[in-house]
């Protein structure tokens, strides 16, 4: 049986709209319920989407929830209990955040930095020296405890970052500290600056995609035979005319080098990033809640044409009998 990764990105509220096209795709023109994947990965938005998953959603209700339209049996029982919240709208982003007085250095920084310099990247370091957040994640987070109980999702990796000195932490992981799912995908997801930092044990997390957007290489010993990587912060093939085309370049870069390294593992990838439609429907603001429809339906038909390419559906036709013999993971 061919052993399936699949890696969901960061990219905030319109990066799980993406998520759910391209999944939703995924499962309508291959026939593939990426619930069966062996192991699933995610990084701030993808770690919602992951959980939701492992939790037992569909990924066709993944995309039906963010465009309000009806739900199966399955996705109705697991976002009931997120219907019951009536949370606000997340402010948007703006640079202004980011004017607080910024942290000294932590000596568990400046000591990663003296054993290995050549392996710290400036930007995470920047990133650990910034004003924690004034916006609280871990209470709608904490949803996706009632929804998982004591127990941890099955091959659900959850990539966050220690506040204190960059380093990056997989929930989840064998070896990995423990943690609550709703905690985890909360540290996850909590933007340095925007979001609070969450603590977990002793020790405060903030979001993965500081990493990386897509952190795919922590699969690289997982002796995978394939692996699906679904980047909303990137730009297929790098290329980009909007006003972010220099960040999603950076981020399509970093995603080269990690697929480079799961291919000598031995695995075989399959990249989805937003094209121009996608990326135009996603806009600037990456917790935009007014967006979905819009991304959820560009990230549907770019996945489903890439997805048919010759190239691409070659690499892709195991899913195709995969499906029929395994089911989803049972969430407890």
């Amino acid at each position: 049986m061919t052993g399936v990764g699949l890696v969901l990105g960061a990219g905030g509220v319109v990066g799980q709209a993406y998520h759910a096209g391209v999944l939703a795709a995924l499962e309508h023109d291959l026939g593939w319920d990426p619930r069966t994947a062996d192991i699933v990965v995610g990084s701030s938005a993808g770690s919602v989407t992951g959980a939701l998953l492992r939790l037992g959603v569909p990924a066709s209700d993944l995309a039906a929830f963010a465009v309000q339209s009806p739900l199966s049996v399955e996705g109705e029982g697991v976002f009931a209990l997120v219907a019951e919240r009536e949370d606000e709208p997340f402010p948007p982003l703006s640079p202004d955040l980011f004017l607080r007085p910024w942290r000294l250095p932590s000596p568990a920084l400046l000591a990663r930095i003296a054993r290995r310099p050549w392996a710290m990247r400036p930007g995470v370091a920047a990133m650990t020296l910034l004003p924690a957040g004034r916006l609280d994640i871990v209470e709608r987070a904490s949803v996706l405890d009632g929804m998982a109980g004591d127990a941890w999702p099955e091959g659900l990796w959850i990539c966050a970052v220690r506040r204190d000195d960059g380093g990056r932490v997989v929930f989840g992981r064998p070896g990995s500290p423990p943690a609550s799912l709703g905690r985890a995908v909360a540290a996850s997801c909590a933007i340095p600056g925007y979001f609070a930092p969450v603590p977990i044990g002793q020790v405060q997390y903030f979001d993965g995609g500081v990493h990386s957007a897509t952190n795919a290489d922590v699969l690289a010993r997982s002796n995978l035979d394939l692996v699906i990587v679904v980047s909303p912060m990137s730009s297929a093939f790098g290329r980009s005319r909007s006003v972010d085309g220099p960040l999603r370049w950076v981020a399509h870069r970093r995603l080269d080098g990690e697929i480079r390294r799961l291919r000598r593992a031995g695995a075989t990838v399959v990249r989805f990033e937003p094209g121009a439609h996608a990326i135009a429907a996603m806009g600037t603001n990456a917790m935009a809640d007014d967006r979905a429809d819009g991304v959820v339906q560009a990230g549907f038909l770019e996945a489903g044409r890439w997805a048919t390419r010759r190239s691409v559906a070659a690499r892709l036709a195991p899913l195709a009998t995969r499906s029929s013999r395994r089911g989803p993971p049972d969430p407890n």
